[in-house]
C-alpha cells in the first residue's frame, strides 16, 4: 500500500491535483515529460517580476515530489497498490548552472519556440521562460548538435558555461519502480501541434505569413508574449487594421475561444474586426455567445462555405466563401486572418491509454476505466481551463480515498528539490489560475 498518488503532467491541471491531494493529507509525484514544469500556458503568466503562483506554490512543498524530462513506462498492480515504472532522460545541465545565459548566443542550433506556437526562436540550450521549475537552462538533445555519449562535434555551451554546469556526459537515470496508490491523467491536449497545422492547412494556412491558427494568435494575445499581447502581423510586426476570425468548426471550445479573441481584439481598438463560420445555421444555440460578442463589438459575423484565401490586390489577405444562405460569393479582406478549429488529443494519448489499460473515446480522448485512475482537464476532452482546474480536483479527491493513511516504507524517495504546500497556499493558487483562464476573455 502506499501514501503517494501519482500524477501524470505538470502544467496547470497536472499541479492543480498534486496540491489538491497535498492538501488532503497525501503526498503527490508529479511527472513531465518537458524540461519544465508549468506546461504552456505557463508562458501567459510568467515574466521577471512575476513568477507563476502554481510553480511558487509547488516549489514550497515538501509533500509533492517531481520529475521533469520523466515518462511512465509500466504500471502493475491495483488500486490501492499500483507499481509505476518512471524513466527520465539525462539534462545535460545541473542543479549548478545560475542562468548565466553565456551559454544562448554561442549555440549555433535554432528552431521554433513550441511555448511561443512557433512564432518565435529558441537555441538548443534554452529557458522556455524567465522563472521555470527547475530553475536552470536545458538542452533539446533533439536538436542539438552533439548525440551523447559518443557523437561531441560542438562544445560551445559547455566551454562558455562559468559555472561548469553542462555535461554532455551525464548518464540516464536507471528505471525505477515507485508504489503508489492512485493515478491521476492530466496531459492536456495537442495544443498548436503539427495535426492542427495539417488541418488548417486546406484553408491557406501556410501559404501566408498573416494566415496564423487560433492557437498562433492566442500567443499573440498573451503577456508577457512575442509581441507584449498585442496582435500583429507576422510578416511584418505591424498592427493590422484589420482582423478576420474564421471558424472552421463549431465546437463549444472553438466557439469560446474566438468569442474572447473577439473580445480581446476589440479591446485593442482593432478598427475591422469579423467573423466568418464555415457552417450554416445562425440559430446554432452554441454561436449564441459569439453573436452576442460580435454585436457588442461591432464585428459582422458571416456564415458561409469556403473558397479560397490569398493575397489580396494591393495590400493584405482577401478570403472568399459562398455566403450562406443565398450562395452569393463572398469577399471579406483582412490584414490577419485567424484560423480556429477543435483541439485535438495529445498525439501520446493512444500509447498512454494502452500502457494505463484504459479506453479512448471517439475522439482520441481517454475515458477512466481502470480502478484507481483518473482523469482530468485536456486528457478527457475538450474543456476550458476552469473545468479542467475543477475536474483535477475532483480527481484528486477520488484518488485520496485509495491512499493509506500512513507513509509507508515503500514511499517513492524524494527528488533533490521538494515542496510543501499550505492549505491557505492552495487557495491562492487555484485563484491566481482560474484568474488565467479568465485573462482571455478581458
Amino acid at each position: 500500500m502506499s501514501d503517494t498518488v501519482l500524477v501524470i503532467g505538470g502544467g496547470p491541471t497536472g499541479l492543480r491535483a498534486a496540491a489538491a491531494v497535498a492538501a488532503g493529507g497525501a503526498r503527490a509525484l508529479v511527472l513531465e515529460q518537458a524540461p519544465v514544469l508549468g506546461g504552456k500556458r505557463a508562458a501567459m503568466v510568467l515574466g521577471p517580476d512575476a513568477p507563476d503562483p502554481a510553480l511558487a506554490a509547488v516549489a514550497d512543498n515538501p509533500a509533492v515530489t517531481w520529475h521533469t524530462l520523466a515518462r511512465l513506462t509500466a504500471l502493475a498492480g491495483e488500486a490501492g497498490d499500483f507499481t509505476a515504472t518512471i524513466v527520465e532522460r539525462p539534462r545535460y545541465v545541473t542543479d549548478d548552472c545560475t542562468r548565466c545565459n553565456h551559454c544562448v548566443p554561442v549555440c549555433p542550433q535554432v528552431v521554433a519556440n513550441e511555448y511561443d506556437a512557433g512564432l518565435t526562436f529558441r537555441k538548443a540550450i534554452h529557458s522556455p521562460y524567465p522563472t521555470t521549475l527547475p530553475d536552470i537552462y536545458s538542452i533539446d538533445i533533439d536538436s542539438c548538435l552533439n548525440g551523447p555519449p559518443n557523437y561531441l562535434p560542438c562544445q560551445r555551451c559547455a566551454e562558455a558555461c562559468d559555472d561548469d554546469a553542462i555535461h554532455f556526459d551525464m548518464p540516464a537515470p536507471k528505471p525505477r519502480d515507485c508504489s503508489v496508490a492512485a493515478v491521476v491523467v492530466a496531459t492536456g491536449f495537442a495544443a498548436g501541434s503539427e495535426e492542427e497545422g495539417r488541418v488548417l492547412a486546406e484553408f491557406g494556412y501556410g501559404t501566408h505569413p498573416d494566415i496564423v491558427s487560433g492557437t498562433e494568435l492566442q500567443r499573440l494575445l498573451e503577456d508577457p508574449g512575442p509581441s507584449g499581447g498585442f496582435a500583429v502581423k507576422p510578416s511584418d510586426e505591424g498592427y493590422p487594421d484589420a482582423v478576420l476570425l474564421v471558424l472552421t468548426a463549431v465546437t463549444e471550445d472553438v466557439v469560446w475561444v474566438a468569442t474572447n479573441h473577439l473580445r480581446r481584439l476589440a479591446a485593442q481598438g482593432v478598427g475591422e474586426i469579423a467573423v466568418l463560420v464555415l457552417a450554416p445555421g445562425a440559430d446554432d444555440p452554441r454561436l449564441a455567445g459569439l453573436a452576442a460578442a460580435a454585436a457588442e463589438c461591432a464585428a459582422p459575423l458571416h456564415h458561409g462555405g469556403w473558397i479560397g484565401a490569398g493575397p489580396a490586390a494591393g495590400d493584405g489577405l482577401e478570403v472568399v466563401c459562398t455566403a450562406l444562405p443565398g450562395g452569393e460569393s463572398l469577399h471579406l479582406r483582412a490584414d490577419l486572418v485567424a484560423l480556429f478549429t477543435e483541439v485535438r488529443p495529445d498525439p501520446a494519448t493512444q500509447a498512454l491509454a494502452g500502457l494505463l489499460d484504459l479506453q479512448c473515446d471517439a475522439q482520441g480522448y481517454l475515458t477512466p476505466t481502470r480502478p484507481g485512475i483518473y482523469v482530468a482537464g485536456g486528457a478527457s476532452g475538450t474543456v476550458g481551463i476552469e473545468a479542467g482546474l475543477e475536474q483535477a480536483a475532483a480527481a484528486a479527491q477520488a484518488a485520496l480515498q485509495h491512499v493509506t493513511a500512513e507513509p509507508t516504507e515503500d514511499t517513492p524517495e524524494t527528488a533533490p528539490r521538494e515542496s510543501r504546500l499550505r492549505q491557505e497556499d492552495l487557495e491562492q493558487l487555484l485563484h491566481a489560475l482560474l484568474e488565467l483562464g479568465r485573462g482571455a476573455a478581458r
